[in-house]
């Protein structure tokens, strides 16, 4: 018996040793030389990570005011959190692995969870276990992922085959347990990473939508229960209530839709163009690696999710909808596919960007969604749409040429594997002792200070993206628990926009001026690991006497030094007929005056 489940069971982890070996391996080096990500938002993940770590080990009190960018409250809410998925990380940590390894093994579990996810799921639904392992792999290793590799917070995706799986069972037995698992889970993906939560609500919302409606129109008796019906909205709040821990400090930050914001964000949204737009590095694409090229962010749009599920993703919907022509669709796995699908279908086409035409802009009105900037990240909940498709498609293959299914099997992953793999140079990963080495001397230097002492790095002379270094500071600080003055985020307070492109004595003053301080003293760190000691009262009294030009030259400075602000300064200069230096200044003295509003 136990050799034959393990032959049934062959499949998947050849499937499975495929995509870690080919794709997750591959990231990191056989020799975990790397980690996922770069020197910014990689590391903020890791930071998070330990973080949560060390608040479910009870380290520290609180969990959103993270000890960075100190004053700042609520600081956690500014970003993604981790907190779902942080302790699988911390159950490396207590190992005795440093955050590095830790960061690289929770991104390898994560990984085979993401595919074994699907891949149950997907068995459940075609019944057929070498279409399942087909579609895992397009879910969890597909090179559309390479652009998301700097956004860890979206590595964590298992959930989203899971939460789809109770809800196809929803469809079939009706039952409230199958529903409140599709919702818990649900809840559960907020709690991993609220972009993915939000992405993933829209999907599930339409499905369950779908399911109702059919049952409604075949007149199943659950739906002429009112008891029913109630089970549905109590187990609905309920829900909504196990959410509320994670989204009320969220909602406190009081991000409202607007449609000057949603003019900035609305670039991320992905075209048809960002679904053919292939990394650099295929084996097959290359000749698609210039498709988005002219897009705002363009690495985020490299979207593509390989030539085998792209054409089974067009297959299964001329598939089904000649089925549906023909009304051959019945009342089993063909009608819930084609549930699945079409629900795929509306979700691609509501976060589908045609010119400056979305349909987004309604669920952007909707509360929550407009926190979010980067929707390019939509595409980590499409995969499992792709996934199904090609599951769909290769067990009607397999169906039919049953004597050759293995032979197609082997024949089909060969394929995904190359279609699928990027060359490791043209990865979006980051040495690991390069990461280590930039804050060894910090590491020193912070290692003699009292425990609990405010801290800032000011490393002078900025030789690369300020992020980095700010990064150094947090990490630094968080090894021997001290505040961080230093600080990095989705976004900053407007004031502390200088210190972040350029930490040093006027940006630290500036920054501190009027923020109330429960600290008598501030030690600050050079490039030279050199300590320096400051009262409080020193810097705020030096603070009010910096300038009023001192100011605006700083705000200057920070304008032509962020790409994205100068190409808005471009535009208004062309609108308004004026020189761009004159653009800059208007905007650098609007900066000013509104400072405090």
């Amino acid at each position: 018996m136990e050799i034959k489940v393990l032959k049934c069971r062959i499949p998947m982890i050849v499937g499975l040793l495929s995509g870690l070996l080919l794709f997750t391996f591959n990231v990191i080096g056989f020799n975990f030389s790397h980690f996922p990500g770069d020197l910014g938002d990689a590391r903020l993940n890791i930071y998070f990570l330990e973080h949560a770590s060390k608040f479910f080990s009870g380290k520290i009190a609180s969990f959103w005011d993270a000890p960075f960018m100190y004053p700042v409250n609520n600081i956690s809410t500014y970003s993604d959190n981790l907190l779902g998925s942080a302790p699988l990380y911390l159950l490396f940590r207590l190992t005795g692995m440093d955050i590095f390894l830790s960061f690289q093994m929770w991104y390898i579990t994560i990984s085979a969870l993401n595919y074994i996810c699907a891949y149950y799921f997907l068995n459940y639904v075609f019944k057929n276990r070498y279409a399942a392992v087909l579609g895992a792999f397009i879910f969890a290793f597909s090179i559309a992922l390479n652009s998301q590799l700097t956004h860890a917070q979206t590595f964590p995706r298992f959930v989203i085959p899971l939460s789809l799986w109770m809800a196809v069972r929803f469809s079939e037995d009706l039952k409230l347990s199958s529903f409140f698992f599709t919702l818990i889970l649900l809840v559960y993906q907020f709690y991993c990473g609220v972009y993915l939560g939000f992405m993933l609500a829209i999907p599930v919302c339409i499905f369950l939508f779908f399911i109702v409606l059919r049952a409604i129109i075949v007149m199943r008796n659950e739906v002429r229960n009112l008891r029913w019906f109630s089970g549905i909205i109590v187990l609905t709040a309920v829900n909504i209530l196990l959410l509320l821990p994670l989204m009320i400090p969220y909602m406190e930050r009081n991000i409202i839709p607007d449609p000057e914001h949603y003019n900035l964000i609305s670039a991320s949204l992905p075209s048809l163009n960002s679904y053919l737009f292939s990394p650099k590095g295929s084996m097959f694409w290359n000749f698609l690696s210039s498709n988005g090229l002219q897009y705002t962010a363009w690495w985020d749009h490299q979207i593509f999710t390989g030539g085998l599920a792209v054409t089974c993703f067009i297959a299964s919907a001329i598939c089904l909808l000649y089925h549906l022509l023909r009304s051959r669709i019945t009342l089993n796995k063909t009608v819930i596919t084609a549930l699945l699908t079409l629900t795929g279908f509306i979700t691609l086409v509501l976060f589908l960007r045609i010119d400056n035409f979305s349909l987004y802009y309604t669920i952007y009105q909707i509360p929550g969604f407009s926190s979010m900037r980067s929707l390019t990240r939509i595409i980590n909940v499409e995969l499992i749409f792709f996934a199904i498709a090609t599951a769909f498609i290769f067990s009607l293959i397999m169906e039919k040429y049953k004597k050759q299914t293995m032979l197609i099997y082997i024949t089909a992953l060969f394929f995904l594997v190359i279609d699928n793999y990027q060359k490791p140079e043209y990865l979006h990963r980051t040495n690991v002792n390069s990461a280590r080495e930039r804050t060894l001397d910090l590491e020193k230097a912070y290692s003699v200070l009292p425990v609990g002492s405010l801290v800032s790095y000011e490393p002078g002379k900025i030789e690369s993206d300020p992020v980095h270094y700010q990064l150094d500071g947090m990490l630094a600080a968080q090894k021997f628990n001290l505040i961080s003055l230093n600080g990095y985020s989705a976004e900053c307070p407007r004031e502390y926009v200088l210190y972040w492109h350029a930490p040093g004595t006027k940006s630290r003053n500036f920054w501190l001026c009027k923020k109330v301080i429960s600290f008598d003293t501030i030690f600050t760190v050079d490039e030279k690991a050199n300590i320096n000691k400051f009262a409080i009262s020193e810097i705020k009294r030096d603070c009010n006497l910096i300038v009023a030009k001192e100011k605006l030259d700083f705000f200057i400075q920070t304008i032509r030094a962020d790409k994205k602000w100068m190409e808005h300064i471009l535009e208004k200069a062309l609108k308004q007929n004026i020189p761009i230096d004159s653009m800059i200044q208007l905007d650098a003295q609007w900066m000013l005056e509104n400072l405090n509003n």
